[in-house]
């Protein structure tokens, strides 16, 4: 399910937009989750990603 997703935004954003999108949810999870000892779902790494990229996209 992840994997597809990852496959999936891979083939429809430059490796660059990647990089930072996912650096971008890592940075999130770490921050808002690990802080306060939440597991994070593969659905909700889903969500996150998804709106990094769209808060990319507005940076753009």
């Amino acid at each position: 399910m992840v994997l597809e997703f990852l496959n999936d935004l891979k083939s429809k954003v430059s490796k660059e937009e990647f990089n930072i999108i996912f650096a971008m949810t890592r940075e999130d999870i770490r921050f808002n989750r690990t802080s306060f000892n939440k597991k994070t779902t593969p659905e909700e790494f889903i969500e996150i990603c998804k709106r990094c990229c769209v808060a990319l996209s507005r940076c753009s």
